[in-house]
């Protein structure tokens, strides 16, 4: 029998293509995990080998070293990256049925948590540039929801978002604490913030009482793995342990959390690794910048290569196959009228020059066009009839986009990547919703939830 998964790895190492995407180690690290030699470190909670769900020992000692490095009350080792911290951190800080602040560009799993819980969902829409990026989320727009809303019990903000936005984390923890409501920051794209001054500072300074960052993203760590960190005492040690052990497994992987530990220590004992990498990402946007066509688009984090196509001959997307297929670069993801690409300390120079060459001469084959295929640039908000739980206990029917104009979405749909829904099941579906879903259909972008240009509604 073939080993499908395997044979499809090989081939992706044979066939050299350089990542522009995640996992941070950008498949360069062999001298922490060699081979094989993963295999013969993969064991399960044996005698003296400590246990993630009451930790006591090797991986106690590994955690208070995490929390002295990012300066927590506590952090906790994800062995389900900041998914498993995102449906956690709800869970510790909502009952059943609350109130909870969401910024509408958070990923799935947190409207995973709003369902799970049969929470009610208050949305804060991120304001969209005219690149059709989200900006962060202001003090003033969660005062102005506050003023509005009552007995909201937690929020969950995105910050940075993926095109490394971030938003106004102190003024809005301040906010909130002022209401009694905690915040959660998922932080999946900033675990290296606190490794050099040039990256935005983190939410844990800044007044967050959970944040979650997902280390295999942005640091050298195998895929999968995270942390959550608790900033705060407005929960407790022992209740974020037992929600944690809700979502994660009782057989963790020691080698995930070996390669958290050694992700952690050695970016904190080699920090001038991260000076050469900012130089490096200063002297190659310096020569993008000279780009004609195409537009460096400046973020709150120069980790983030967000190149935008708006107003050329070409969409994101086309951009994105053109690099993969031409010049043997596989980015992080696409939009109708940006790519982006993920960089991180582990990038080599030869690999960095090489995107910029090929952008530059990219950019030299292309021509300025009013490109009247996207459009769009704003947040669509949905009017909201049910709760996402709600809708996991009604009976649903497949229909062609146009038919599910009016009616109440049953499933979550979303492009991915990012994975932020653009239908959460319960909302009305507009007009202006279809018509953007149609636009990622016509540049052959891969919806999920939408089946041959159907999606399920509430029958």
């Amino acid at each position: 029998m073939s080993e499908f998964i395997y044979e499809k790895l090989k081939e992706l190492k044979e066939k050299g293509a350089y990542p522009f995407h995640m996992p941070g180690h950008k498949r360069n690290c062999e001298d922490v995990f060699l081979g094989n030699t993963l295999f013969s470190m993969d064991i399960t909670e044996i005698t003296g080998y400590d246990d993630l769900h009451q930790p006591e020992g090797m991986i106690r000692k590994a955690m208070d070293e995490a929390k002295k490095i990012y300066g927590t009350k506590e952090s906790y080792f994800l062995i389900n990256s900041t998914t498993a911290g995102n449906l956690s951190a709800i869970a510790a800080t909502c009952h059943i049925g609350d109130k909870i602040l969401v910024a509408r560009n958070c990923h799935k799993s947190v409207y995973h948590g709003i369902e799970l819980l049969g929470l009610d969902p208050i949305y804060l829409y991120p304001e969209v540039d005219d690149m059709g990026i989200c900006r962060g989320i202001t003090t003033d727009q969660v005062r102005k929801i506050l003023k509005e809303e009552k007995n909201i019990k937690a929020a969950v903000i995105v910050s940075p978002t993926y095109e490394g936005r971030i938003s106004e984390i102190r003024g809005i923890s301040e906010t909130l604490h002022e209401n009694d409501i905690p915040l959660i920051v998922d932080e999946a794209h900033g675990a290296h913030f606190i490794f050099h001054r040039d990256f935005p500072e983190s939410a844990i300074s800044q007044g967050a009482d959970i944040v979650i960052q997902s280390l295999h993203k942005t640091l050298p760590s195998l895929t999968q793995t995270g942390i959550l960190h608790l900033c705060t005492d407005r929960i407790s040690k022992s209740w974020m342990q037992k929600k944690l052990s809700v979502f994660q497994s009782s057989s963790p992987s020691y080698i995930l959390m070996a390669s958290i530990e050694c992700c952690i220590n050695k970016c904190n004992e080699k920090r001038e690794s991260f000076q050469q990498y900012m130089d490096q990402m200063k002297e190659i946007c310096g020569q993008l910048s000279k780009m004609k066509h195409l537009k460096l688009i400046t973020t709150d984090d120069i980790s983030k290569i967000v190149i935008s196509t708006k107003n050329t001959t070409i969409s994101g997307e086309q951009l994105f196959c053109i690099l993969r297929d031409k010049y043997q670069m596989e980015l992080e993801m696409s939009e109708l009228s940006y790519v982006i690409a993920m960089t991180s300390v582990c990038d080599t120079r030869e690999g960095l020059q090489k995107l910029v060459d090929a952008l530059l001469e990219i950019d030299q084959n292309i021509s300025e066009k009013k490109n009247d295929q996207i459009e769009n640039f704003h947040m669509i908000q949905n009017e909201k009839i049910f709760l996402p739980e709600e809708i996991s206990r009604k009976k649903k029917k497949q229909v062609l986009l146009e038919e599910a104009v009016g009616n109440i979405g049953a499933d979550f749909v979303y492009l991915y990547p990012p994975g932020i829904p653009l239908i959460v099941p319960g909302e009305k579906i507009s007009r202006d919703i279809v018509q953007k879903i149609q636009q990622y259909e016509k540049n052959k972008m891969k919806i999920v939830g939408c089946f041959d240009g159907k999606i399920n509604i509430v029958k």
